[in-house]
């Protein structure tokens, strides 16, 4: 991961352009990579190619702080964002549903979504998996509490 991060930052990046790290300090393994502090020092660091490093930290509440990265943003060339939380905290709501539009995407991969971690996933019996048996229809999976929320909208029933 580290070594692909630093692959397309030092090809997007060039000597007087700035890297804006908008979700407060990224992986600590990029910290070498970027030259921040004394991490990478002499080996050739983003910094050290005249790159320039700026950072919006997040808020107390772990949340990104919008109204800085938009003003941090005015000055920079390439705008890192770390989706995961990497070692630090992040916000995250716990309750969270997890969806995915599997059209063309069922047997692509040894895994499933729903084996991964999705709470819902949705399909097509025309494309991969009826493989064009069907005219029509398609398939919705997986925990049985959400799956009988949607099935609420299958039919119109008087009262649910």
């Amino acid at each position: 991961g580290t070594h692909t991060l630093t692959v397309a930052l030092f090809g997007l990046l060039r000597a007087g352009d700035t890297l804006l790290a908008a979700t407060g300090r990224p992986y600590d393994t990029l910290e070498g990579v970027i030259g921040i502090g004394e991490a990478g020092k002499g080996c050739g660091t983003l910094q050290e190619y005249g790159i320039h490093y700026d950072e919006v930290p997040l808020l107390p509440d772990f949340t990104p702080d919008y109204a800085a990265i938009a003003e941090h943003a005015k000055t920079a060339t390439v705008v890192h964002i770390q989706r995961s939380r990497g070692y630090t905290q992040r916000k995250a709501n716990p309750d969270v549903v997890i969806f995915v539009d599997n059209c063309y995407g069922e047997f692509t991969q040894i895994r499933e979504p729903l084996s991964a971690g999705a709470d819902v996933i949705a399909g097509s019996f025309i494309k991969n998996p009826g493989g064009g048996i069907t005219p029509t229809g398609g398939y919705i999976a997986g925990k049985a509490d959400l799956v009988e929320k949607i099935s609420h909208r299958f039919t119109a029933r008087a009262s649910c």
